[in-house]
């Protein structure tokens, strides 16, 4: 307990020291434009910009999200300057290794998206949850919306920064140090094209303990002053708390709700651009096996039940059936752990902390009720859409489950770093 006390508080010292020290290497002039900059460097070295479709897309995130932001209290133009050092911080960096937002860009977008949802989230219905210490009352109440407001904005934007320490960026004998200078600054001395590697000592759900590590090449004093300790402190423990089953924060839990609905929402265009990934090849397999109707969905003994926005799809019968079916196409599943694993780090199933994704699920049958193995998709996901409507209502019910399911991760604890992070 005290230790995951002190974690937040150490990292907020050290924020605090980065934010007001003096800045030996200022970064540059910060545009009057809404939509930030596109990330450059110098003429005549590397100059890094999204497709032009890619380009549209950030820039209309950006104006909603500027939008959503409070008029007053400057908060709109906080709001684009802190989004222009995110584009410096992160460059054209990608958000994971074979999943969600793995294209260039895609750390940047993911973030974007998070921010957004974020500041929907609060406009609409403000967190009315209140912690025993009544942080929340001091900091989240009506006089302070504002604030509130713009602490969801920017725990969506910085939840996920700790994901450059899980990256190995180098060009020639330069290594990327992101604790200490941003990718734009990075690559102003670079002459050739960095290499980027991620490290293979990262560990899932480790690099929310370092994202707030990074904030302060995002925030400035007026930030901070803004915010004050209280906002800072709560922006830490959201950030900290977005992959922590325990003791999460009332903004760590919406926070964890809505970085996950980004991931699903871009399964679709990770799948199409990984055609030849496992997961893409077992999750087309069950979309086909349902749309043929050999795998029933809400009927009697059926593999699949659909509930509003979740699927439960029953283990091990239709990995089983997805085999059979991908055997005539000469393609091998990998075992069922392994799966298991490549499914929970795609972001596409519900899985706790440690990655494990078998969930257990309750639903009526002829003699009382009966418990299943499932694994639980976004419906959209593996229902065609047109088939949705049409399906039978059913019920079903998540257990809370405090046995470990038997997986590859199953004796792993809570996540720890691996070798030095802030090389």
């Amino acid at each position: 307990m005290l230790d995951a006390i002190a974690i937040p508080r150490k990292i907020c010292r050290q924020i605090y020291r980065e934010i007001f020290r003096p800045k030996v290497n200022p970064s540059l002039p910060v545009p009057v434009h809404p939509q930030g900059r596109v990330l450059g460097v110098a003429p005549g070295t590397i100059k890094l910009s999204p497709e032009p479709s890619q380009q549209i897309a950030i820039d209309n995130m950006i104006g909603k999200i500027l939008t959503h932001l409070p008029s007053d209290m400057d908060c709109r133009e906080r709001g684009a300057r802190v989004i222009a050092k995110l584009r410096d911080l992160v460059g054209d960096l990608p958000a994971s290794a074979d999943h969600h937002h793995s294209t260039r860009f895609g750390l940047l977008r993911h973030s974007l998206e998070v921010a957004l949802k974020m500041l929907e989230q609060s406009s609409a219905a403000p967190v009315t949850e209140r912690p025993p210490d009544g942080t929340l009352d001091r900091f989240g109440n009506s006089g302070n919306h504002s604030r509130w407001q713009y602490l969801h904005f920017l725990a969506g934007l910085c939840h996920d920064l700790g994901k450059l320490f899980e990256m190995d960026v180098r060009q020639g004998g330069r290594r990327w140090s992101p604790l200490h200078e941003t990718y734009a600054d990075f690559l102003r001395q670079a002459k050739t094209n960095p290499v980027m590697r991620w490290r293979a000592d990262r560990v899932r759900g480790a690099h929310s303990l370092f994202s707030a590590s990074l904030v302060h090449h995002l925030i400035d004093c007026s930030d901070f002053k803004y915010l004050g300790r209280e906002g800072l402190t709560q922006l830490v423990d959201a950030i900290i708390g977005t992959h922590n089953t325990e003791q999460p924060t009332p903004v760590a839990r919406v926070l964890s709700k809505l970085d996950q609905k980004s991931v699903e929402e871009a399964a679709p265009e990770w799948m199409l651009n990984r055609t030849d990934s496992k997961v893409n090849q077992f999750v087309r397999a069950l979309r086909s096996l349902i749309e043929s109707g050999e795998l029933g969905v809400n009927s009697f003994a059926a593999p699949v039940y659909v509930e509003d926005d979740k699927a439960a799809v029953i283990v091990p019968r239709a990995i089983q059936s997805a085999r059979d079916l991908l055997k005539h196409d000469k393609v091998t599943l990998p075992g069922n752990i392994h799966l298991y694993d490549l499914l929970s780090q795609s972001g596409l199933v519900e899985a706790d902390n440690a990655g494990r994704c078998v969930r257990k699920i309750r639903i009526s049958g002829k003699h009382g009720p009966v418990e299943l193995s499932a694994l639980i998709f976004a419906t959209e996901t593996i229902m065609p859409k047109r088939m949705i409507p049409t399906l039978p209502k059913l019920r079903f019910e998540i257990q809370q489950e405090e046995t470990k399911h038997i997986t590859a991760h199953a004796v792993e604890p809570t996540p720890k770093t691996t070798g030095d992070p802030f090389d």
